[in-house]
């Protein structure tokens, strides 16, 4: 079979990109993205539709495709994607509801559910996880309670990358990042248990087969030719989660090497051997792409989307002015926080617009401002945002570190850390080392080498890295800003605590009132 390129695609929360890799150089030759839409239908929901998922990463390939004569030489193709989503498809892959992503945290109940009839402890031993409305089963067992119909019609439940694999060759698979988002798989054994699943209410046959992140599923149908461009007969890897996928592009393979990813959410993901047992389950745990290795993973839902949210609130007058100057409308908002001192002259933002993930777990918990004062400027809420997301990340951080986690390398990509300023702030607020790797999008290349893998021309996912991955900056933080916001943290801490019961409440006023007639 001809080809020396692979190509992968990374499902994120708001967008979908692709990256063609030349396997001899160990060069990206094309790079496509599309977004696609997010939508909170009811207070605490939060939706998409499963053929947008698919649209996006039509476009993104076919970007790629228009780059150069590149389709007769892909020799294969993998996908990743954001995690926690539960879709339900009926036996022809048709959606039978939109798919109710991560950060949906309506099912409170099932979890309680979950807690009463198999136990946390159980799931703790089994998965590696709590039990939280980010995963997929509270979720299943909402459609289960309130849409019967639907969950008796489900023939499998997919993620977003499991949907798209299935629209590429034809096959149901899941590969084993996305089942260590099922509490019914037993992470250190790679496999399902039975019993827990029968104790959840939520049958294996409604999961699909599972496949190692670089193993083949199957191959691009002549359908799936004619909507992306690609060749009929290309072939398909199970992919892996977009962080573990991230993780392999950068190069963080080892365990004690750690890496924070930043989008619309972030990821701080640590690397465990398997077979280490780590009490600690407000960082969760999932399989990376190498077999052997866990992600001590702790994830943060507001990252970037709370400076989308800032630009699509307050930013008019930055964005008529990027666009005209053809300037990244971030790099402006970045520019005015450069000029506030550390502390953002002590305003403080706790970045939970709509649910808190790691390591609080809060549902109800909601953004704030605190620390408003007269001189409080525009510049002075950008930096906020920054240092607040920050804080998030330290807090994870320590919990890690007091549960045995060892971290000897932080390694960074993403969207935001793109920002110089913005890498510098969590330098300072972590107090470690920050390594920038000198690649585009990581997850993208992690499916593409899974690719590379699958289709035979690697025999080993690590066997590239050293080729494809280099590291262009380290960041060391600055020890005096770091004992001021060290000093600060301690404060931000204490707010989010003395402000939960009064979330709480909020959040049942909001309930009570959208309720009314």
């Amino acid at each position: 079979m001809a080809g020396h390129l692979t190509i992968g695609v990374d499902i994120g929360t708001t967008n979908v990109k692709a990256s063609i890799l030349n396997t001899q150089s160990g060069k990206i030759v094309a790079f496509g993205s599309q977004e696609h839409p997010l939508f909170h239908p009811n207070p605490g929901w939060a939706e998409q539709e499963a053929d947008n998922y698919w649209s996006a990463v039509v476009s993104a390939i076919r970007q790629c495709l228009e780059q150069g004569n590149f389709a007769d030489d892909i020799a294969g193709i993998a996908l990743s994607g954001l995690v926690g989503v539960t879709l339900p498809v009926s036996d022809k892959g048709k959606p039978l509801r939109p798919a109710m992503i991560w950060m949906d945290s309506r099912t409170e109940p099932e979890c309680d559910d979950i807690r009463a009839t198999v136990g946390e402890d159980t799931i703790n031993r089994n998965n590696g996880n709590r039990v939280a409305p980010w995963f997929i089963d509270p979720k299943a067992l909402w459609i289960k309670k309130h849409e019967p119909h639907i969950f008796n019609a489900t023939h499998k439940f997919l993620s977003p990358s499991g949907y798209c694999t299935y629209k590429m060759c034809g096959n149901f698979t899941m590969n084993t990042g996305d089942a260590g988002l099922a509490y019914a798989y037993e992470y250190q054994k790679e496999s399902w248990n039975e019993n827990v699943a029968n104790a959840i209410g939520i049958p294996l046959d409604k999961f699909p087969r599972l496949y190692r992140s670089h193993e083949p599923v199957g191959e691009v149908t002549q359908k799936a030719a004619e909507e992306t461009g690609l060749r009929a007969g290309t072939i398909v890897a199970a992919g892996g989660t977009d962080i573990s996928s991230a993780a392999l592009g950068v190069g963080v393979t080892r365990a004690g090497e750690a890496f924070y990813s930043m989008g619309t959410g972030s990821n701080i993901g640590i690397m465990i051997p398997t077979e280490q047992t780590v009490d600690e389950y407000r960082i969760l745990k999932w399989p990376h792409v190498l077999p052997g290795l866990t992600m001590f993973d702790a994830p943060m839902a507001f990252t970037g989307a709370s400076l989308k949210w800032y630009r699509d609130q307050f930013g008019q007058s930055e964005f008529h002015v990027a666009e005209r100057m053809e300037h990244n409308v971030f790099d402006l908002f970045t520019e005015q926080a450069k000029h506030v001192p550390p502390c953002a002259d002590g305003l403080m933002y706790l970045p939970y617009l709509g649910n808190s993930l790691a390591p609080n777990w809060n549902s109800n918990a909601t953004g704030v401002f605190f620390g408003i004062q007269p001189t409080t400027s525009r510049s002075t809420m950008i930096r906020a945002l920054i240092e607040g997301v920050a804080f998030d990340l330290l807090s994870n951080f320590r919990i890690a570190e007091s549960a045995g986690a060892k971290i000897d390398n932080l390694v960074l990509n993403g969207g935001p850390t793109k920002s110089r300023l913005w890498n510098q702030i969590t330098a300072n607020v972590v107090n470690r080392p920050l390594k920038v790797p000198d690649i585009g999008e990581a997850a993208p290349i992690g499916d593409a080498i899974l690719a590379g893998v699958a289709a035979g021309i690697y025999s080993d996912p690590t066997e590239p890295l050293d080729q494809i991955v280099t590291i262009k900056e380290t960041i060391d933080p600055d020890p005096e800003a770091h004992k001021r916001y060290a000093d600060f943290f301690e404060v931000w801490t204490s707010v989010y605590t003395n402000l939960k019961g009064d979330m709480d409440r909020h959040r049942a006023l909001l309930e009570r009132y959208r309720s009314a007639p």
